[in-house]
């Protein structure tokens, strides 16, 4: 089978499709690997979205879906720790969202990524009634949870979070796990764990680093990984492990939904606390004020980023691969993986991802697993492995 079914089409411009909105710069817990305060610009932001920007940015939404008559405009509330906004603010963000929703006929779908530290009853009435979806971090049991996710007295988060986890769970409200990949572990303490807690999508994510550092190999972990899901695949309910599913989707000449898989334009939009506009906020990890532009929401409209000079060489960086990707027989599937992976001082990000050998030992090994366990059948009803298929053509 080969991995580059189908060339993407020329990637064509279109209006900014979601937000990531940060409402608020700080956080309650105190993380090791987090990629947002590698970047001290955070700090000279306000605490807290005010309610004069807020107002502002409904402005803009509604002028932007019905400029461009979109169907659908998906938010993700994020920070620092959203839930530091406060849950009235929440109400009142989602009441808003419903009113423009019923004015313009577009879908705006709410969803927030917290630690799920301060989830209580009242955060989970506010999650239910306005039908918000919950990603919330947490990675694996306490003894992978705890090393990274303390708190700032130095203590484990773990007991905190499990307990948010199966209250949300165990409410009518979508609920996704993320978890950062530590490849000293085996992926069966993450998956045994999530299937304890009744968790069935989930992420585990490949740690952030640039060029410049050396993270350890995660090719093994990815792999024993991918024989899980296909394990749990053959039962029911099905999970869904995000990274593992867009990289199959992906080989098999799909779109996939996640930034750091496929060759595709990453056209994020993120809107500060002050109402400032920047790119991908994971690029940060990049170092102090490099996702910084000069645009806001109260001087522009939300698409007018699309001629920021800043966010338009992280767009174009993201589809404009290095030398290495373009020789690759995995390039459509795996895109030169996630964009800031493939930044370092020297070249920006004309470099292949820091876990390139991984990524090519990962879709390597899925291909050949995919070979042996897909059939095709031919019009005389004969049934065979894709690997035959191909093989007789």
């Amino acid at each position: 089978m080969s991995a580059d079914l189908a060339a993407p089409a020329a990637f064509q411009d279109q209006p900014i499709s979601q937000l990531l909105v940060k409402v608020a710069t700080r956080c309650n817990i105190d993380c090791s690997y987090c990629y947002w305060f590698r970047d001290a610009a955070v700090y000279d932001k306000p605490k807290l979205m005010s309610a004069g920007v807020l107002q502002q940015l409904l402005r803009r939404i509604e002028e932007h879906v019905s400029r461009y008559d979109l169907v659908a405009f998906p938010i993700v509330l994020h920070g620092g720790e959203p839930l530091l906004w406060g849950v009235e603010n929440f109400h009142r963000f989602a009441e808003a969202c419903e009113a423009i929703s019923s004015r313009t006929g577009c879908t705006i779908p709410i969803a927030v990524t917290t630690n799920g530290v301060l989830i209580d009853a009242a955060w989970l009435n506010c999650f239910e009634t306005h039908d918000i979806a919950v990603a919330i971090s947490l990675d694996g049991p306490a003894h992978i949870h705890d090393i990274h996710r303390r708190t700032f007295q130095g203590t484990g988060t773990h007991a905190a979070v499990e307990r948010a986890a199966r209250l949300l769970v165990g409410r009518d409200i979508a609920v996704t796990a993320l978890a950062v990949c530590n490849p000293a572990y085996p992926p069966t303490h993450y998956v045994d764990f999530f299937a304890g807690c009744g968790i069935t999508s989930y992420d585990i994510m490949i740690p952030d680093a640039t060029v410049d550092e050396k993270p350890p190999s995660i090719a093994a972990f990815y792999n024993g990984l991918f024989e899980l899901w296909m394990a749990a695949n053959r039962s029911r309910p099905a999970v869904s492990i995000r990274t593992i599913s867009d990289m199959v989707a992906a080989l098999l000449g799909n779109n996939s939904p996640t930034e750091g898989v496929g060759h595709k334009p990453v056209e994020l939009c993120t809107v500060m606390t002050d109402g400032t506009i920047e790119a991908h906020d994971v690029l940060r990890i990049a170092g102090d004020g490099f996702t910084k532009t000069t645009f806001n929401i109260f001087d522009h409209l939300i698409d007018d980023v699309r001629n920021e000079p800043r966010w338009k060489a992280a767009r174009d960086a993201s589809i404009n691969l290095c030398e290495k990707c373009r020789q690759c027989r995995f390039m459509n599937a795996c895109g030169g993986g996630y964009l800031p992976h493939r930044f370092s001082r020297a070249n920006g990000y004309d470099n292949p991802s820091v876990y390139c050998d991984d990524l090519y030992a990962m879709f390597e090994n899925m291909q050949a697993v995919l070979e042996r366990q897909l059939y095709v059948r031919r019009p005389d009803g004969e049934r065979l492995s894709l690997r035959d298929a191909l093989a007789s053509h």
